[in-house]
């Protein structure tokens, strides 16, 4: 499975989730921008050679399975075992229109993401355990009742603002 970041196609569909976040973490796709997408996963995906072999149906078909593949695999380097974080739970397409249904994840984890870093590393950068880390990464942690001393330390650890994280 494709990881986040992987390349042009998945970059296109991480930048999506800012959309997705304001509007119920629903994005609802147009003809152009469907065309835009399959371009890219094309691109990436299907070797020119073989191209002739796939039907439209087909391509829309397997581009659709390689959005809901797109994962993160969050895991200490020390530890056998990790969470496996998917960007994107559905995809649906209605003959006009493509349907991306994104998981709700934490500002505070995204940024963590986009920078690699692990919980321990953050925890470090932070001055905090790693248990209060895991606990501001919840989706539904409201840092706007943390202690501000943690939000702006937390905020310095993911060099961001701390308004950034209050998404």
């Amino acid at each position: 499975m494709p990881a986040f970041d992987k390349d042009e196609f998945w970059m296109k569909i991480s930048a999506m989730y800012d959309e997705a976040r304001e509007n119920n973490y629903l994005v609802r796709l147009g003809e152009e921008q469907i065309r835009d997408l399959k371009a890219a996963y094309m691109d990436v995906y299907i070797p020119i050679e073989n191209l002739s072999h796939y039907t439209d149906e087909k391509i829309m078909r397997k581009m659709m399975t390689a959005i809901v593949s797109i994962y993160k695999l969050d895991k200490e380097p020390m530890s056998n075992g990790g969470e496996l974080i998917q960007l994107v739970n559905s995809v649906n397409y209605d003959g006009k229109y493509l349907y991306l249904h994104f998981a709700k994840i934490s500002a505070v984890k995204l940024r963590r993401f986009a920078l690699g870093l692990s919980q321990k590393q953050v925890a470090e950068r932070a001055g905090y355990s790693v248990s209060t880390i895991k606990n501001c990464e919840l989706f539904n942690c409201d840092l706007s009742r943390q202690p501000d001393n943690l939000v702006y330390k937390l905020a310095s650890a993911l060099k961001c603002e701390p308004a950034a994280l209050m998404m």
